[in-house]
């Protein structure tokens, strides 16, 4: 019997293994996404359903628990990033790029209708699962050993806190960072190339959409509810009793949250791409621009 394994794994071809790292692959993603649309199924329940018990706190009183920490967390941080986008925007009219007059409008519609949205959300990608997921995993170890008594993991709820959060955090760090690098733009234009305050601002809100506002929050939205509700399925997931065992594991824990991070960034470029899309390709291409459209 021995002999007949060992022959049946001797020849089958070394160039077929590729494909059942691809089957591996598939099914794994598969299953994670049924996993993570399962979860949020039960995280919209845990919404309608309550609290099971009184003791419990309050969703509102988790959700804020979660945005505390993400605002306190991410502000910093978008703000750092934010400083060298609005200073890298407004030097665009310096080496040439632009004509100077039109900083305001590089910088600040640049800011608004693509690059603070996405930028927030990447930060958020890296930052949310560095948390998220060994919470809990944690929570998860905790409930399986009996530590919080009889009453079981409500997996729903403990995602919807964190979800709620944080669609209420990306939207505001968003607009937070177009604040820091809108001003850091008009300073740095003001420093370096003498533009005045009235003409920046002047040509911001001429070349400004209304959209560009809506898609911050849109964008912000759907961005920060997708890192969530990847870092909470992650965090969720049983790992295995070889993963359980070195759950406290630094080490261990550092490929699930890299593939959530990886994951949530992603599916931000996917949703940033299908925004833009539907939201401005499909529409006349010509709106308010810097420069004339081209005349047949």
């Amino acid at each position: 019997m021995a002999m007949t394994a060992g022959a049946n794994a001797t020849g089958t071809p070394a160039w077929l293994a590729p494909i059942g790292w691809i089957g591996r692959g598939a099914s794994g993603i598969l299953g994670h996404l049924g996993a993570t649309a399962v979860l949020m199924l039960s995280a919209a329940a845990a919404l309608v359903r309550g609290r099971a018990d009184e003791d419990e706190p309050t969703l509102f009183a988790a959700t804020t628990h979660e945005l505390s920490w993400m605002l306190g967390a991410g502000i910093p941080l978008v703000g750092l990033v934010h400083v060298a986008m609005g200073s890298f925007l407004s030097m665009q009219a310096y080496f040439g790029s632009t004509f100077v007059d039109g900083t305001g409008a590089v910088v600040g519609v640049g800011l608004l209708r693509n690059l603070a949205s996405i930028m927030t959300g990447l930060t958020l990608a890296g930052l949310l699962p560095g948390r998220i997921v060994p919470e809990l995993r944690r929570a998860r170890r905790r409930a399986a050993a009996g530590a919080d008594g009889t009453r079981g993991l409500d997996a729903g709820r403990l995602a919807a806190a964190r979800m709620l959060a944080a669609v209420a955090a990306t939207p505001l760090l968003s607009l937070w960072g177009c604040v820091v690098g809108t001003l850091v733009g008009w300073k740095s234009s003001e420093a370096l190339m003498g533009l005045s305050t009235e003409m920046y601002f002047m040509m911001l809100v001429r070349m400004l959409w209304f959209r560009d506002v809506v898609g911050v929050m849109v964008k912000g939205v759907a961005f920060g509810l997708a890192t969530a509700l990847l870092a909470c399925a992650e965090g969720l997931r049983d790992p295995g009793p070889q993963a359980e065992a070195e759950a406290d594991d630094p080490a261990a824990l550092l490929s699930p949250i890299v593939r959530t991070a990886c994951l949530a960034m992603a599916a931000i470029l996917l949703l940033n791409m299908t925004w833009f899309l539907f939201v401005y390709h499909a529409v006349p291409i010509y709106g308010p621009s810097l420069l004339q459209p081209p005349t047949p």
